[in-house]
């Protein structure tokens, strides 16, 4: 019998982590996923110390004086993974391994991780034609489930990637605020997506989980070929032992990288850009190790 998708990620991330690691997971009541899964409280003044964005504008102005937003923390917290399952998630990343194996490690890392803090985990994927959504559960036959669904509609015969549509798929069935963790590749979400994803964070924390993409040349390897999986044909190797092409080539992707990055820090998203399978789970460790900090210091 085939060993279970959430099975192999639970022994990688064992694997992977350090004892201090484990501390990221333990405990219900100070979770890792700390900035969702609150309900609101009552009203009270604002004290020196107090989180400015936790101010009720609106109430401060019936009443003159500002009033903070207090909030009970919830037992349960709701967490989505936003999965990018398009052709060009089925092609090679940077470090040799399979982009959707690399997506596949850093969703079952959500689940494993949300699953130890007793948190629900669903998911938003597919296409405009072929939309899927799971609901929120934590139970190891859904998060397998939820595993199983992203591996299988993960091929080169998918549709092309459309993060627009995805982002705003993921808004428009996802009306609990959330911890919502966006898996997609280096080319996306576009500088084109700045509104959209601004519009996701008034609502929901958001991380963004990019893999990179292989070089897409390989001109130290031209016994074997490169087929370009969104517009199916092998590419010439005179393009690939071209220095000019490479330079090019080069500079368009580091571009594009900086321009995506300088996009997400701007709306003060959590991210990370990962080699591939090989360094997902370190890489989302230190991510959320840095987001734990940022917490604490809140």
């Amino acid at each position: 019998m085939a060993t279970s998708l959430l099975t192999r990620v639970k022994a990688r991330v064992d694997l992977h982590t350090s004892n201090r690691a484990r501390g990221l997971i333990q405990g219900r009541g100070r979770s890792m996923f700390k900035g969702s899964g609150e309900d609101f409280d009552d009203l009270k003044y604002y004290q020196p110390g107090d989180k400015i964005s936790d101010i009720d504008w609106k109430a401060t102005a019936r009443s003159g004086e500002p009033l903070i937003r207090q909030f009970n923390e919830e037992r349960v917290r709701h967490l989505s993974v936003v999965v990018d399952t398009s052709s060009a998630m089925a092609a090679t990343a940077a470090d040799g391994s399979s982009k959707r194996d690399a997506m596949i490690l850093a969703a079952g890392m959500v689940c494993f991780l949300a699953q130890k803090n007793g948190d629900l985990v669903g998911m938003v994927a597919g296409s405009e034609q072929q939309p899927i959504q799971l609901p929120a559960r934590s139970s190891d036959g859904h998060l397998e489930l939820l595993l199983r669904t992203a591996q299988q509609a993960t091929t080169t015969a998918a549709a092309t990637a459309d993060s627009a549509w995805l982002l705003e798929r993921a808004f428009r069935v996802t009306a609990r605020p959330t911890l919502m963790t966006i898996i997609t590749d280096e080319a996306h979400p576009t500088v084109e997506d700045f509104t959209l994803l601004r519009r996701l964070t008034t609502r929901h924390d958001v991380m963004v989980i990019r893999i990179a993409d292989a070089d897409p040349l390989q001109g130290s390897s031209l016994d074997s070929e490169v087929v370009d999986v969104d517009s199916p044909r092998e590419i010439a190797s005179l393009a690939r032992t071209s220095k000019r092409v490479a330079r090019d080539v080069a500079a368009y992707r580091g571009a594009r990288r900086e321009g995506i990055a300088e996009m997400l820090d701007r709306l003060h998203v959590s991210h990370l850009l990962t080699q591939g399978e090989t360094t997902v789970v370190d890489d989302m460790i230190a991510l959320l190790r840095s987001r734990e900090y940022r917490n604490a210091r809140s």
